[in-house]
């Protein structure tokens, strides 16, 4: 056998290992305040979105958890649970439980809202359907009464005439007042 066939493993020093692993640990922080600074602007993001649909959260049918976020931010829910991203974590469950209170999150409450506006715009529109037909029924009132007021006027008019002609014919006669006691 020959030895310059098999290379020989190279043996690195103590000095050169620390150093690899001090870079390899400059990397690794580097990646988990990227990973953190993403995750951090979803949540930016969510919370204008809650601001701009009246506090309820647009995507998901209604429903925000940690992992409705790590779908969000492209990331496995479990990274939230690692030995390196556990304060992280934590701090993003807090911030879920922050934004969930006053806020309609979840699928039976985005229902239950839903339900809820239903009811009140039907209210609404019920309320206008019978302000229409009041409003009909005036008109057809008012309509009804002009058609009375025109015929008394007409009926007026006629009686302005007769009488008219009256005493016209009458213009060369002596009018004379009775007295009535």
């Amino acid at each position: 056998m020959n030895d310059t066939a098999t290379p020989k493993p190279t043996r690195r020093s103590e000095s050169t290992r620390a150093l690899i692993k001090e870079r390899a640990l400059e990397r690794g922080k580097e990646r988990s305040q990227g990973f953190e600074m993403h995750v951090r602007s979803v949540m930016r993001i969510i919370e204008q979105e809650l601001a701009n649909n009246e506090d309820k959260y647009p995507h998901n049918k209604g429903d925000l958890s940690l992992n409705e976020l790590a779908r969000r931010a492209d990331v496995h829910p479990t990274t939230f649970f690692s030995s390196k991203q556990r304060d992280f974590g934590l701090e993003v469950k807090k911030w879920l439980e922050e934004i969930k209170t006053g806020k309609v999150i979840g699928r039976g409450a985005v229902r239950r809202e839903l339900a809820d506006r239903i009811a009140n715009w039907k209210a609404l529109y019920d309320g206008l359907a019978q302000s229409h037909r009041d409003t009909e029924l005036e008109l057809q009132q008012a309509e009804a009464d002009l058609i009375a007021a025109r015929a008394d006027i007409e009926t007026l008019q006629r009686e302005k005439q007769r009488l008219q002609e009256i005493l016209s014919e009458m213009s060369d006669k002596k009018v004379v007042l009775l007295h009535q006691p």
